[in-house]
Order: structure tokens, then C-alpha cells, then sequence
């Protein structure tokens, strides 16, 4: 009775989903195959779960979303087990951790195996033979993910020497090219897809210089706050370790509105059109100078014609006003991230 219900039983999948041409033919061809798909998007302030919302709602699959453990995230930014790309990417543990995450949760849930649109080659600091036998050694879970796209390439899994799935299904795709990916979407009526790459701004120079820099000066107070706020705004580090971000237009505003946090300092100036800026200070404790300082630069920003700007400093407990003159360029360009 017990290998009866094993035939019958429809084998469950938990797919990492970007929502890319990969992640999207690696669960479609698992579909076909007679497997129950669930996808899971990870975020952090580094990527968003968007790209994974919109392809499983126009292609019909079921979707996790979840954010990755900050501690352990920021963990990886400062030291890598398996170092970095070629920026402040440190994508095998970044991949592990998600596979690691992703493991705990197919056990808590019932799921038989995990899957990945990974292609063997495709990537060459993340995605080489060597690269996927180290993601799976620290996930834990190595033996449970099927990556259907490679998965005759690479050494048979769990659910595959048990039968659960077969691996006459999967296909032997490999390198950086994707004329065979794009002619199976064609296939199976894929029409609609994002660019590959890009989406990470820690493969980004600018952004990876501006992270580290921030990360060496905050240490232990740096936070996925911090890196959220390096995504909009002009950032400022200020003398003991003080974080000035400043708005450049409306949309960047209310982006900062709702990244503030209760002990971060909200500034805005009340006479003029200006932007808002968010300040944030380790232990809370922000001097009279930085306060100033600050004030002077959010005016530098503003609409100040007559060169006089009333500027609102704001915590959860207290409001000050400060009226100021604006930066000289010289200053802002001495503490610009």
C-alpha cells in the first residue's frame, strides 16, 4: 500500500523564483511534469520580491515571498565565506542562504525536494560546477535541490534515486548563452519576461563603494536600514558616524517617509519648498554640530532665495527648528557618500 501511494502521490516542489526566463521554464517544465510547483521570492533591501509578483500571477503559479534574516545577511556583506564578485556581491552565500532558508521551510511545509532555475555555467562567479557544489554544502540541503534546467549535467538528487521525479524529464542546458531558453519560452507560450542581469545593485561599482565605505564607518550599527536608504537620496557621513540622507525629488520624499524609522530624525524645511531628509546616528545621540550641520545642507537643497531657511528637526519625542543658511558646496562634497 505504501509504494502504491508513493506512485500516485503528485511530487511538491518549493522553486526559487525570480521571476526571470530561468526560474519561469524550470517551473513550467516541473508543471508539465505532473510536479505541484510553489514559488518563493526572498527579499531584502538589496532586491525585491516585484519581478516574482507579476510573472506567477500572469503564468498561474502560487507565491511565498519572504525576507531574508537581516543579521545573517548583513553577516555575509561583512565577510563571505566564498568572498565576493566583482563588486559588494557576495552571491554563493547569498544563494546558499536563500537554499539553506528555503530548506528549513520545505521541511516545515511538507515539500519533497527545491528547485532552481539555475543554469550550469550561465554565471561565471555563481553558477560553475564548483560554485553550486559549494551553494549546496552550505545550504544543508545540497541533495534536495533539482535544477531541471542542468539537472543531466549534474549528480543525481534525492528525489530523483528515489523516483519521486525522473530525471529523464530535465534538460542539459549549460553556458552564458539562451537560445535554448528562449526557443522552450516560445514552446510553451512564454512571451513575457525581464532582460537578464542587473536587479542587484550590489553588482553595482557605485552602489558598492558607497556600501562599503558607509559599512566601514557604522561597523556593528550598520542595518537593512541603511541599506534600504542607499537606494534614493544623497547620502552624507557625518562627523561621528552620523547618516544624512536627503531627498531629490517627491517620489525619493516619500520613499524616505516611509523607510523612518521612531529613532531616526526627520528634517524638512517649513518656509520653503525643500526635500526631506532622514538622520540617523549611532546610540541615538546626535550633537549640536551635526544637528546644524545637517540643517545646512537640507537648505542647501531647498528654495532659499533670500538664503534664509527654517528648517524642522523632528523626533518621536521632541521638535526643534533651526534657521540657517545653506552648505557651501566645498562642505557637502567633504562628508558626500
Amino acid at each position: 500500500m505504501g509504494g502504491k501511494q508513493m506512485k500516485n502521490k503528485s511530487p511538491k516542489a518549493l522553486l526559487l523564483f525570480s521571476g526571470g526566463l530561468d526560474s519561469l521554464l524550470a517551473g513550467e517544465l516541473l508543471r508539465r511534469n505532473g510536479v505541484t510547483v510553489t514559488c518563493l521570492a526572498f527579499t531584502t533591501p538589496f532586491f525585491s520580491a516585484e519581478k516574482s509578483i507579476i510573472a506567477a500571477r500572469r503564468y498561474n503559479f502560487p507565491l511565498i515571498i519572504a525576507p531574508l534574516p537581516e543579521k545573517e545577511y548583513i553577516k555575509l556583506l561583512f565577510d563571505p565565506p566564498h568572498g565576493f564578485g566583482k563588486c559588494m556581491n557576495p552571491c554563493i552565500d547569498c544563494h546558499a542562504l536563500m537554499l539553506k532558508k528555503a530548506g528549513n521551510l520545505m521541511r516545515e511545509r511538507g515539500y519533497d525536494f527545491l528547485a532552481t532555475g539555475e543554469v550550469l555555467g550561465e554565471r561565471p562567479k555563481s553558477q560553475t560546477s564548483q560554485a553550486l557544489r559549494h551553494v549546496d554544502s552550505a545550504s544543508g540541503f545540497g541533495e534536495y535541490i533539482v535544477r531541471p534546467l542542468s539537472a543531466k549535467l549534474l549528480p543525481p538528487t534525492v528525489p530523483e534515486r528515489n523516483g519521486l521525479i525522473k530525471r529523464e524529464w530535465f534538460l542539459s542546458i549549460s553556458g552564458r548563452g539562451r537560445k535554448k531558453q528562449i526557443e522552450l519560452a516560445r514552446k510553451w507560450n512564454i512571451d513575457s519576461y525581464p532582460s537578464p542581469g542587473g536587479g542587484c545593485p550590489l553588482t553595482e561599482k557605485f552602489f558598492s563603494v558607497k556600501l562599503e565605505r558607509l559599512m566601514n564607518a557604522l561597523k556593528e550599527d550598520f542595518s537593512f536600514f541603511h541599506a534600504a536608504c542607499l537606494r534614493v537620496g544623497r547620502h552624507f557621513l557625518l562627523p561621528e558616524n552620523a547618516h544624512l540622507v536627503i531627498g531629490k525629488d517627491a517620489r525619493e520624499n516619500k520613499r524616505l517617509l516611509q523607510l523612518r524609522l521612531p529613532h531616526i530624525l526627520l528634517l524638512n524645511p517649513i518656509n520653503v519648498k525643500g526635500p526631506v531628509a532622514l538622520l540617523y546616528a549611532p546610540k541615538g545621540i546626535i550633537s549640536k554640530e551635526n544637528l546644524e550641520r545637517s540643517a545646512r545642507f537640507v537648505a542647501r537643497y531647498s528654495d532659499h532665495e533670500n538664503g534664509v531657511v527654517r528648517v524642522l528637526i523632528a523626533s518621536s519625542e521632541d521638535i526643534l527648528n533651526i534657521v540657517t543658511g545653506p552648505a557651501h558646496e566645498a562642505e557637502l562634497e567633504r562628508y558626500r557618500i
